[in-house]
């Protein structure tokens, strides 16, 4: 929960940093990268950044959240449903608040239309959002690998489409990462559920009460 915390305030501050400090331009590393990417453009890349510029946006990832609440609320996933449910929101609503106070521009060569401003990235901080708040959930192999390619691939993507500096990508995911955190410390306070491995399952849950005692 600290950690999260802490994340949270570290990108609001750095965000203040780049409007006032920075007045709002790209760093030195942000304007590298970029012309990097501009300069090499390959088919296959832009179609996939282009599919995940769709799954990214707003509409799709309600739905997939949505969807994702609806399994662990099947399941009896009763916190890790809310948890999925508030870290979403809570990524959402910093991230678009800090996009409307800060008003960083994008990058003027941006391939695909946008509506808000840069700072920090909507697309990479709903991404890490649910994939981390996925793997406090289920703490398995297949979650850590799903949090750190959808993350990263989707960071990749913003910035390949030219629609972001490097920056801003890394914030966005610093910022639906801590948020994930935050609101799964709160809610393990809040409900004050045992954190053991596999808690809310009851196979599992079990194994680990026996083994506890054993």
């Amino acid at each position: 929960m600290l950690v999260g915390g802490l994340g949270i305030v570290g990108v609001v501050l750095a965000g203040v940093g780049v409007a006032t400090v920075g007045g709002n331009l790209p760093f030195g590393l942000d304007q590298a990268w970029h012309d990097v990417l501009a300069a090499h453009r390959f088919p296959a890349a832009g179609a996939i950044a282009g599919a995940l510029h769709v799954i990214g946006g707003t509409l799709v990832m309600t739905i997939l959240t949505v969807l994702v609440v609806v399994v662990f609320l099947l399941m009896r996933r009763f916190r890790a449903a809310i948890t999925v449910a508030l870290a979403m929101a809570l990524s959402a609503g910093i991230s678009t608040v800090l996009k409307a106070a800060l008003a960083r521009p994008r990058p003027s060569d941006g391939i695909v239309d946008t509506a808000s401003n840069a700072f920090p990235s909507g697309h990479a901080t709903a991404a890490a959002a649910i994939t981390i708040a996925l793997l406090i959930a289920l703490p398995r192999t297949w979650t850590r690998v799903l949090a750190v390619v959808w993350i990263t691939l989707m960071a990749l993507s913003r910035n390949y489409l030219l629609v972001h500096w490097l920056s801003d990508v890394i914030a966005g995911a610093v910022l639906g990462a801590s948020a994930a955190l935050l609101v799964s410390g709160v809610m393990r306070l809040f409900l004050k559920e045992p954190s053991l491995p596999g808690a809310g399952i009851p196979g599992e849950r079990q194994a680990a009460s026996t083994s506890l005692t054993s």
